[in-house]
């Protein structure tokens, strides 16, 4: 019995305890989930495939939206990134008319992932609160002479 109680303690005092891991050295993986919504009426925007851009990329990424209006996108190293987003065949309500200015518009990841970000909504009314880790966008689809433009 004393061999047994004996050899736990060994045991124990041999795994020990491991010392952490610097969490800062590594870099971090986190999901941004985009929000579209309908700035009119506030329902989410199907099959939209922004132009989203990570930090300092040249070129962005285009998923589609699901059924909710939402896009989950995985950024990793968080530190100091910004990105854009540019609707595609939607009209961006953070701006009156139709514009491509929204290009230039830069969010903080790192205050999206801690608080959220709800964007202006020139469209309407309709405004919902910020959620962490959320990137909520108005939309509103595009009048025929818009269309037409393109």
């Amino acid at each position: 019995m004393r061999f047994v109680l004996l050899s736990l303690i060994a045991a124990a005092c041999v795994a020990g305890p491991h010392p952490i891991q610097n969490a800062s050295s590594e870099p971090t993986a986190r999901a941004i989930k985009f929000r579209l919504l309908n700035g009119k009426n506030g329902k989410p925007i199907k099959n939209e495939n922004p132009s989203i851009w990570i930090g300092d990329a040249t070129e962005p990424i285009n998923p589609y939206t699901d059924s909710h209006g939402e896009i989950v996108v995985n950024v990793t190293d968080i530190r100091s990134q910004q990105l854009r987003v540019l609707p595609d065949w939607d009209a961006d309500c953070r701006f009156k008319g139709d514009s491509d200015a929204g290009m230039q518009v830069k969010y903080s990841l790192n205050k999206i992932i801690t608080t959220g970000v709800v964007s202006e909504n020139l469209c309407g009314k309709r405004r919902i609160d910020p959620v962490p880790g959320v990137l909520v966008l108005y939309l509103r689809p595009r009048t025929f002479m818009e269309k037409w433009a393109l």
